[in-house]
């Protein structure tokens, strides 16, 4: 399967929480974007930030900048989501509470 983006919104300054078409989810900060790529700069404004579209990826300016999902996806800190299962800790054997 193609990953896409299916669901994105802006979090806190150059932070957006993207979730892909594979039910996971990434935490993408736009700060880490490298300067060396000038198309990609009007993306740390915040203002710029939030007025974005998703086509299967983030897209800004009608199109002019988007970014691959892949990229979001492999850069973006993993999210749990609540629809996730959780690992349950183990009980410890040696409990000594209440003693």
């Amino acid at each position: 399967m193609d990953i896409g983006i299916v669901n994105a919104r802006h979090l806190d300054g150059l932070k957006m929480l993207v979730s892909f078409n594979n039910g996971e989810h990434r935490l993408f900060d736009f700060a880490t974007i490298d300067d060396s790529y000038p198309v990609f700069a009007p993306l740390k404004d915040k203002a710029t930030l939030r007025q974005f579209h998703i086509s299967d990826t983030l897209e800004w300016c009608n199109g002019s900048i988007n970014i691959a999902p892949e990229y979001i996806f492999e850069h973006g800190e993993p999210v749990f989501s609540c629809n996730e299962k959780a690992t349950p800790f183990a009980a410890e054997e040696n409990n000594s509470y209440g003693k």
